[in-house]
């Protein structure tokens, strides 16, 4: 998303004779120790006889193992004389010693309503891994629409679960069609989605700003895949190539992905498939960082409306 920003921005500069610079895309594998000492002597060498900016975001969340990032920050910290570095993560409590900490709690991206699921999730309530929101510190006027829940159960479902199940892909579509995603003329009996903000608008979601979610692969032939196709949806699944397109919101379609995949995208409308693997959070003996969470990781990316499939009512009781 950084470098697609920063490529949008230096264009704009371009057209306007000015010129910046260009952006390099570099990529490295830093969860495993492997490229660390490359990214040091890359990053060291590009901010010779100068300064260097380091915005770091999702720090160490690949598998919840926040290991090799503060090695990072220390090795570039003792060879960068002018380091200005700062480095977001939902876990406190790993920042390298001696740096600034500063906790940002304040919930700004979700209704109210879907920040009700996210925040009954373990690493907040049992864990501790992660800080409880605070207050918004401004008015709520309007609570969001409402949590729509759909269950895996009953006739005509199949398939132990919702990723497997033509049936609740169908139910997905419908529940899609019902908010009018992809309908572009205006109507004033038509369902409405509110802001945070408290503006109410006319519908103009498009397909692009729905994500389905799950935890795990999903394929193109999966159940919930060919429901969706039979329901009318313009339905792709994301492949590792995908990554820039769905980043970037570039074709118009609903994206079903790992939602290990997207963390720190945002979409209005999310669509979080559960998984039996979800249940693991009830044994407070698992170490927490090595699975991934519905709600931390799939239900806040949504900054409108959610929708939640599962084979029970799923609250904390449940998990």
């Amino acid at each position: 998303m950084l470098y697609h920003l920063l490529l949008q921005t230096v264009k704009t500069q371009q057209s306007a004779g000015v010129s910046p610079g260009q952006p390099h895309l570099l990529l490295y594998e830093l969860y495993n120790g492997n490229d660390v000492e490359k990214a040091v002597s890359d990053l060291s060498q590009a901010a010779i006889g100068g300064s260097l900016y380091v915005i770091a975001d999702e720090a160490g969340s690949k598998g919840y193992t926040i290991n090799d990032f503060p090695t990072l920050c220390d090795k570039l910290l003792t060879q960068v004389p002018h380091l200005h570095l700062w480095a977001a993560s939902c876990f406190h409590g790993y920042a390298p010693a001696g740096w600034q900490v500063e906790h940002l709690t304040r919930p700004l991206r979700s209704p109210p309503a879907v920040v009700r699921e996210v925040e009954q999730e373990a690493r907040i309530t049992t864990h501790g891994d992660v800080l409880p929101y605070s207050e918004r510190g401004v008015p709520d006027h309007t609570d969001g629409p409402p949590v729509t829940r759909l269950y895996h159960r009953g006739q005509g479902h199949s398939g132990s679960w919702t990723d497997d199940c033509v049936t609740c892909g169908r139910e997905v579509g419908r529940f899609l069609h019902s908010l009018r995603v992809g309908v572009t003329e205006i109507s004033t009996t038509s369902t409405t989605l509110t802001s945070t903000s408290g503006e109410t608008t006319p519908p103009c979601l498009q397909w692009r700003d729905v994500l389905v979610l799950y935890w795990g692969t999903v394929s193109d032939q999966s159940g919930v895949v060919t429901g969706l196709h039979e329901a009318g949806i313009p339905v792709r699944v994301m492949k590792e190539n995908d990554i820039d397109d769905v980043a970037t919101a570039r074709s118009d379609v609903v994206w079903v992905a790992d939602g290990d995949s997207v963390r720190g995208l945002e979409r209005n409308v999310v669509v979080c498939l559960m998984s039996l693997e979800d249940s693991l959070f009830r044994s407070t003996e698992l170490q927490p960082y090595n699975f991934t969470s519905h709600r931390l990781d799939h239900m806040s990316r949504c900054t409108s409306q959610l929708v939640i499939v599962s084979r029970h009512d799923y609250s904390p009781e449940n998990d």
